[in-house]
């Protein structure tokens, strides 16, 4: 598992296994019907997962956020970091976890 800073936050990835990488090849020639990808090819290259851990400001819950999800956000929205709703108190605070021991360091 490899840990990198994203635009002034962490971002967590790891490899897919090969299993799941025939998976993921399997389910996109499902979802595309016909065989777009060779599972056995694809499960060759290296596929990685990479998400954004979070914690929130005001209740402390805490959650992962698909790296790509959170860079369509960024883009949207043009902020430095994620501030999401927290699906636990409902406020806008779900920030990253290091935003979050930052903010809470200060």
């Amino acid at each position: 598992m490899a840990r990198k800073k994203g635009k002034g936050f962490e971002v967590v990835s790891r490899e897919l296994t090969r299993e799941e990488k025939i998976a993921r090849a399997n389910d996109y020639n499902d979802f595309c019907g016909e065989k777009a990808i060779d599972p056995e090819e694809y499960a060759k290259e290296k596929v990685y997962d990479s998400v954004v851990p979070l914690k929130c400001l005001s209740c402390g819950f805490e959650d992962d956020a698909d790296f790509e999800e959170v860079l369509e956000w960024l883009d949207m929205t043009g902020e430095d970091y994620p501030k999401l709703e927290c699906p636990q108190c409902g406020k806008e605070t779900l920030v990253p976890k290091s935003v979050y021991r930052e903010k809470k360091s200060t």
